[in-house]
């Protein structure tokens, strides 16, 4: 079969999937289509629909199953009911035909007589790549493995968006338009890079790096040699998972120090590196034998340089402090607001931004308010208007609401937010936070946790004071 007939099939395939959805939301605007009134949409409706796209999504394959897992992070540009419902997505499917993934190893890094043994039945095997087990120089190793053709089915489906973009956007406003067009190519630059192999290594190597003075946190290692454009080899980490509790236990590992030293990793990449996992569900985070932290697959990465990261200090402050002209200056410096945007408009989902974060907080009880809630509240507040959320601050949103459900499945009573903050101190204040840490347990018990709480919150005021001698420091 020739390209362009591949490329035909392919078409036919995803509009006979996806027309009669685009149909259904191009009545929403207009009953007729191209004329009429709108319709009202409930909630219980877009429940279904957002199944009914899950649905397709799964049907069409890789490049939609990814795609699928991309929008669910997405609470910014689509309602709540599909992010939940696409959060569902499991990259989970049967490994390619092994006389296919030898042929991309042998084309790659050579014959399977470099290996000393290699096991043909793939331990993991995901719409991407696959892994294998090998042993070289009498070493246990991991062989990623990327599925045969995976690339041209990718690079055929992202022309196809590309083709099918400019007749969904006839439909749409032009703010909606804009917001699809930078989707499309956040979505386009995200699976491309995660199919980049070589990439994948090059990064792999940074982060054992950047942790090779800490303990208990291992990045295994990379074998240069075995490796190429479609293949890593690494060094095989045995572990259980994050989560299996029940395990950990039969190990010793003390929950509650897994899950701060799990929240430490993650602060030293996203605070002091720039250079954070942004997929670490359970499968890719793991303990071993002798209870250190693994991190697998970085496939999906984040950067964030530091201007970024010092803006999302000032967003978060004037949040606080509901400073609406702070708030509008951090989103221009990191990109969020297009070049030319409705000051009134902005303005106005800020306003709405703060009122539901204070809801939301009244509600719940600030010392379990989480911060999966308080990134859902702000993307919920954006929906509808016309920002443009950059790839580096979605897949941020995505790691610590992730990493956040992670970490309270071993420990209910985790704080994010207050264990970031504690980082932070740690790390500028030493003396302070190492002062907080060692509270006895009895003394904890003693005081009560509230307590502690509140004695946190009394601590907020020396950090402002501490933050503004720093400015003046460095002003000066």
């Amino acid at each position: 079969m020739g390209t362009r007939t591949r490329t035909t099939h392919r078409l036919l395939v995803v509009v006979y999937y996806l027309l009669p959805l685009l149909l259904t939301y191009a009545r929403d605007r207009h009953r007729f289509v191209l004329f009429g009134r709108g319709r009202e949409v409930t909630p219980e409706e877009r429940e279904r629909r957002a199944q009914k796209v899950l649905d397709a999504f799964v049907a069409l394959g890789p490049s939609f199953i990814k795609l699928g897992q991309f929008l669910s992070t997405r609470a910014d540009t689509l309602p709540r009911e599909y992010t939940e419902t696409l959060s569902e997505l499991q990259d989970d499917v049967p490994p390619a035909d092994w006389s296919e993934t030898e042929s991309v190893i042998r084309e790659d890094i050579g014959s399977l007589g470099r290996f000393e043994s290699f096991d043909k039945d793939a331990i993991n095997a995901a719409s991407l790549g696959q892994v294998y087990i090998a042993r070289t120089d009498g070493r246990r190793a991991a062989v990623k493995v990327l599925r045969p053709d995976v690339r041209r089915l990718v690079e055929t489906d992202l022309r196809l968006i590309e083709a099918l973009l400019p007749v969904v956007t006839r439909f749409t406003d032009e703010s909606t338009t804009r917001m699809l067009e930078t989707l499309a190519d956040q979505f386009g630059d995200s699976i491309r890079k995660e199919m980049d192999y070589e990439r994948e290594a090059e990064t792999m190597k940074r982060a054992r790096e950047n942790f090779a003075d800490e303990e208990n946190v291992v990045v295994p290692d990379v074998f240069d040699s075995l490796s190429g454009d479609r293949v890593i080899t690494m060094e095989y980490v045995e572990s259980v998972k994050v989560d299996d509790a029940e395990t950990l236990e039969s190990m010793d590992i003390d929950k509650g120090e897994l899950v701060r030293r799990i929240q430490r990793a993650y602060a030293k990449m996203v605070l002091e590196d720039g250079l954070f996992h942004a997929d670490p569900h359970p499968g890719n985070l793991g303990v071993d034998a002798d209870g250190n932290l693994v991190f697998y697959d970085f496939g999906m990465v984040g950067y964030l340089p530091e201007e970024t990261r010092d803006s999302l200090f000032e967003f978060y402050e004037a949040v606080r402090d509901e400073d609406m002209e702070g708030m509008t200056e951090v989103f221009e410096e990191i990109g969020v607001l297009p070049s030319e945007y409705d000051e009134d408009a902005v303005e106005e989902m800020f306003e709405g931004m703060i009122e539901d974060i204070k809801l939301k907080g009244e509600e719940e009880s600030a010392k379990h308010r989480s911060a999966q809630n308080m990134i859902t509240d702000v993307q919920d507040s954006m929906y509808g208007y016309p920002v443009q959320v950059t790839r580096e601050l979605a897949l941020l949103f995505r790691a610590i609401t992730v990493l956040e459900g992670v970490c309270r499945s071993l420990d209910e009573e985790f704080d994010f937010t207050y264990e970031a903050y504690l980082y932070v101190l740690r790390e500028e204040h030493g003396a302070v936070a190492e002062a907080i840490d060692m509270i006895p347990a009895s003394v904890r018990e003693r005081v009560g946790e509230e307590n502690l709480y509140r004695v946190k919150r009394r601590i907020e005021p020396f950090a402002d004071f501490l933050r503004e001698l720093r400015e003046q420091r460095s002003g000066g």
